[in-house]
């Protein structure tokens, strides 16, 4: 492979590493971790 073909390699990995840590929906700033939407969270463990 060429430089340009690992130079592509390695941006698509790291595009791929990036958009991943986008996939999930939870909520990073508080306390209680819990993914966003879920009612029950709030009273869960009560």
């Amino acid at each position: 492979m060429t430089a340009r073909h690992w130079q592509a390699v390695l941006l698509t990995l790291a595009m791929l590493c990036g958009v991943s840590g986008c996939s999930g929906n939870y909520k990073f700033n508080d306390n209680s971790y819990r993914p966003l939407g879920d009612p029950q969270a709030v009273n869960r463990g009560k």
